[in-house]
């Protein structure tokens, strides 16, 4: 329960849903709150501790206990299948507000935003269907761009990309260039500045 109440604040801040058959056009209509898969265990959510996060950024090969920033001590494990969902309703999301988010590179981008804003639609999704508190494992990976990853280019731009902790294990996303990878592979961790949860 933790987590909840900065998602309350948050929410009002980002945007004003309308669900009426009436909504007029200053209002904005959102596609429904994406509801996460999570790794269930006895038909609970399985949970993981914010060491379970430390250890994964280990199995990434990004070590050093300075990286990692949690604002949660327990979260749930979520489904590395069902990232394709999550993906489809933040590019919905961003066409309802009339950003292309495939081009939002071409402007001033803050990756920190659509984890952000991916975080709390999740969060919310999974409290209002089963009442979880645990917190998502959405975070936000902050890092030199020394190497290419992709359409990306290795010019040494600080950048920031979603990361997922899923139960095929830490991965990295790129919303406007829909990349996705291990943080194994990923072709600049050992750049990584800050990942927060």
């Amino acid at each position: 329960m933790k987590r909840l109440l900065p998602t309350l604040v948050l929410l009002p801040l980002l945007f004003t849903v309308d669900h009426s058959a009436s909504a007029t056009p200053d209002l904005l209509r959102l596609p429904a709150f994406p509801f996460p898969a999570l790794v269930r265990e006895s038909g609970a959510p399985k949970e993981m501790s914010s060491v379970r996060l430390l250890r994964e950024l280990h199995r990434g090969g990004v070590h050093g206990s300075d990286n990692l920033e949690t604002s949660d001590s327990d979260y749930a494990l979520l489904r590395g299948d069902s990232l394709g969902n999550l993906a489809a309703w933040l590019e919905s999301a961003c066409s309802a507000v009339d950003a292309n988010l495939l081009q939002a590179r071409t402007r001033g981008y803050d990756g920190s935003v659509f984890s952000r804003l991916l975080t709390v639609a999740t969060s919310l999704a999974v409290l209002r269907q089963g009442g979880i508190t645990l917190a998502m494992p959405i975070g936000v990976l902050i890092c030199q761009r020394r190497t290419a990853w992709g359409d990306l280019p290795g010019d040494g731009a600080t950048d920031a990309y979603i990361v997922f902790v899923t139960d095929n294990g830490m991965l990295v996303y790129d919303p406007p260039t829909r990349q996705l990878t291990n943080l194994a592979d990923f072709p600049n961790k050992a750049h990584i500045g800050r990942i927060r949860f």
